[in-house]
């Protein structure tokens, strides 16, 4: 899809025409993915109707439908920046400062609940930006 050449309007009705494809392929209720997403059951009729959505719902839409990893194609740009600001400089500060960050953020993390839940199922359930 050229996502370019459209509005915004139309790339959050793309968008939300593709969180119902995705509920309706995995065989879900609206009401499964709401509960599985921790959102109410109008936002996802809003949203299956084209309505607004914001960040944090996204979010916890595509862990719900097991899409997170989606991100990554956003995120991409940012990290091949960082490497190479990283290599062609030496070490920078502001390398060293996202390390500093994400270290802190490992810190913060809770452990997992269950003594059955493994590193990466709480991983999974885990996104930092």
């Amino acid at each position: 899809m050229k996502y370019h050449t459209m509005n915004n309007d139309e790339i959050m009705l793309s968008l939300c025409s593709r969180i119902k494809e995705t509920r309706i392929s995995l065989a879900q209720t609206q009401q499964q993915l709401a509960d599985s997403a921790q959102i109410g059951i109008a936002t996802i009729k809003r949203i299956e109707k084209g309505g607004g959505l914001n960040l944090d719902t996204l979010i916890s839409l595509l862990r719900a439908l097991n899409k997170l990893h989606h991100l990554d194609a956003i995120l991409f740009e940012s990290e091949m920046r960082n490497f190479h600001e990283g290599h062609e400089g030496g070490e920078s500060a502001g390398r060293l400062q996202v390390r500093q960050q994400a270290a802190d953020l490992n810190r913060k993390a809770s452990a997992p609940q269950s003594e059955e839940m493994g590193y990466s199922a709480a991983m999974e359930n885990t996104v930092y930006w």
